[in-house]
């Protein structure tokens, strides 16, 4: 079931009281070290490719997949930094929904491809120095950027 579907149907059934929702975050850096952020369409902040997963969905499957659809690239390899999680970890999305997101952040130490923004998503990628960072967005882009210090 697709990510959207499995979302659909668990809100059809409890509205939108606050769920658990797990998820996977890549941090992809460039060979000066420059990390990889994706600018969300009609937003102004940055954050790394991240995204939730699919039912029943293994969270390396879900970094692999993510990174594809958002950012066109290929992850070749990659381990995992730490879980992201705790109240800082809530949102409130317009429509009302709430919900926790547990996100498994992992470095990528090999990708292939040219990165690309999706267009649905994404509006824009671009890599950054460490030290010369945008507007970064929740928790799971400030810890990748700290990963980097």
């Amino acid at each position: 079931m697709s990510t959207d579907g499995y979302v659909r149907d668990l809100r059809a059934s409890i509205g939108s009281r606050p769920v658990n929702f797990i998820g996977a975050a890549a941090l992809i850096t460039d060979t000066g070290g420059r990390i990889l952020l994706g600018q969300r369409t009609g937003g102004q902040t940055w954050g790394v490719p991240t995204g939730i997963s699919e039912l029943g969905e293994a969270l390396e499957d879900t970094l692999r997949r993510e990174v594809h659809e958002e950012t066109g690239l290929h992850v070749q390899s990659a381990h995992l930094l730490e879980v992201i999680s705790g109240p800082d970890t809530h949102h409130r999305l317009a429509n009302g929904h709430e919900f926790y997101a547990y996100t498994a952040l992992y470095r990528v130490t090999a990708w292939s491809g040219t990165p690309e923004p999706d267009g649905v998503e994404i509006a824009a990628l671009a890599f950054f120095a460490p030290d010369d960072l945008p507007a970064l967005v929740g928790p799971v882009t400030r810890r990748a950027a700290q990963a980097l210090a």
